[in-house]
C-alpha cells in the first residue's frame, strides 16, 4: 500500500446492512488488511465534524473502497454523502479501480453518479467471505481460510466437524464388490506384466473363467511355478471377494481359500478388509483399497517365485 495511504480499503454501507459489513471488515482485519469500517474507530470519531473526517477516508486516505449497495444505500443521506467523496477521487483517478461495488441480496437499480460500465459483484447477506476472498485476490494477497473470516470463538466451534457414516444400501455394496473385483484383477494383470518385462524367463497366463473368477499361472522358464484364483462369493458369503493359491489348484472348486476380502464401511467409505489369513506384520486387519487389495494379493501369489 502507497505510504500515502492510512487505509487498504474502506467500507461504505447503509446501517441496514450493518451485520454483512461488519462480517466483511472482520474477514478483512483478520487476513491483516488495513480496513476503516466505523466501528473500529468510534473512539477516533467521537466529537469530530463527521463531515471533514468522512470526506478524508473516502477522498484520499483509502486506496480502495468497498461500496456495499441495496436500496437503503441509495436513499441514505450519509451513504450519498460517502458515494459522492468516493466518485470524485474515481473521478480524479481517471478510471483507475478505486470503487469496489457489491450489489447486495440481488439488487439491480442504478447508483446515481456510479457508471453502470463498473465491475461488481452480486453476493446474498449470508456471503461476506464471497467479497473477503475478492478483495484479498484484487491485491494479491492470500485468501484466507473461510473458518478465519469468523471471530475466534466461532471458529473454534467449527473447527471440528466429525464425518458421519453415510449409510451404504445392499445394491451399493454389490456395485462396490463387483468394481473392486474388476479392479483387482486388472492390478494383478498389470503386476505381472511388470513382472515379465523385468524377468525374460518369466511369463504368465490369466483366464477369466466367468465374469465373477480370474485363473492366473505363473511360469518360470515356462515351466508351471504356481497357480492362483480371484472370485466373487466364496464361503463367508457373497459379500466377499476370495483367494487360493497353490502349486495347482481346483478352478472349479470354491469350497477352499486362503484369504477372503470382506467390506467394511469406514468414515463414510467403503473399504476391503481382509481375514489376515496370509497377512504380513502390522498390516494385518487394515481395510484396503482395492489397488492395496491387489498388492497385498500379489505378495501371497509372489511367495513361491523366489
Amino acid at each position: 500500500m502507497p505510504m500515502n495511504y492510512s487505509y487498504d480499503v474502506a467500507i461504505s454501507f447503509a446501517g441496514e446492512d450493518r451485520k454483512f459489513a461488519e462480517a466483511v471488515a472482520t474477514g478483512l482485519r483478520e487476513a491483516d488488511v488495513n480496513v476503516f469500517y466505523d466501528n473500529f474507530y468510534a473512539s477516533d470519531l467521537w466529537g469530530e465534524d463527521l463531515s471533514i473526517s468522512l470526506r478524508k477516508v473516502y477522498h484520499e486516505a483509502s486506496q480502495f473502497c468497498i461500496m456495499i449497495i441495496s436500496e437503503p444505500y441509495v436513499e441514505k443521506m450519509w451513504t450519498n454523502f460517502e458515494r459522492q467523496q468516493a466518485i470524485e477521487r474515481l473521478v480524479k483517478q481517471k478510471g483507475k479501480a478505486y470503487i469496489l461495488p457489491v450489489r447486495l441480496d440481488g439488487y439491480k437499480g442504478d447508483i446515481p453518479g456510479l457508471s453502470g460500465m463498473i465491475g461488481f459483484l452480486s453476493v446474498d447477506s449470508s456471503q461476506p467471505e464471497r467479497v473477503v476472498d475478492a478483495f484479498l485476490k484484487k491485491i494479491g494477497k492470500e485468501v484466507v481460510p473461510k473458518a478465519s473470516t469468523y471471530s475466534r470463538k466461532e471458529a473454534s466451534s467449527r473447527s471440528f466437524i466429525p464425518r458421519l457414516a453415510k449409510g451404504f444400501t445392499d445394491k451399493e455394496k454389490n456395485q462396490f464388490l463387483k468394481r473392486s473385483f474388476e479392479e483387482i484383477v486388472q492390478h494383478l494383470t498389470y503386476f505381472a506384466d511388470e513382472t515379465r518385462k523385468q524377468y525374460s524367463h518369466f511369463d504368465y497366463e490369466v483366464e477369466k473363467v466367468t465374469t465373477r473368477k480370474a485363473v492366473f499361472t505363473l511360469y518360470r522358464n515356462e515351466e508351471q511355478i504356481t497357480q492362483f484364483k480371484v472370485w466373487l462369493g466364496g464361503m463367508f458369503g457373497s459379500n466377499s471377494i476370495a483367494f487360493s493359491h497353490g502349486d495347482h489348484i481346483d478352478i472349479e472348486n470354491d469350497n477352499s481359500m486362503n484369504e477372503s476380502l470382506s467390506i467394511e464401511e469406514l468414515d463414510g467409505d467403503l473399504m476391503l478388509k481382509p481375514m489376515g489369513m496370509g497377512m504380513f506384520g502390522a498390516e494385518r486387519d487394515k481395510p484396503m483399497s482395492a489397488q492395496q487389495a491387489a498388492e497385498y494379493l500379489w505378495k501371497l501369489a509372489c511367495q513361491y517365485l523366489t
